[in-house]
């Protein structure tokens, strides 16, 4: 894999039986396939890798910026 583009330090809460733990979240490109965008999520666990295809990644980065904009304007609201 690439150098991550994304790093991110968070804190990750997982089923069975649900657990806190400090963690990370990568997102990548595959050297070898450059049509490959792999995103995990790391901790005391392991990590747990999601090849995504890039009109995916675009759908989770999409998901994921209008949840902020909307947590934004909610706060501003506020």
């Amino acid at each position: 894999m690439t150098v991550p583009r994304i790093d991110l330090e968070t804190t990750v809460t997982r089923d069975q039986p649900v657990t806190q733990a400090t963690g990370s979240i990568q997102v990548s490109t595959d050297e070898l396939d450059d049509d490959t965008i792999t995103l995990s999520f790391g901790g005391p666990w392991g990590i747990t890798y999601a090849d995504l295809t890039p009109e995916d990644a675009h759908a989770v980065a999409t998901a994921l910026e209008d949840a902020a904009t909307a947590h934004q304007e909610g706060s501003a609201d506020e």
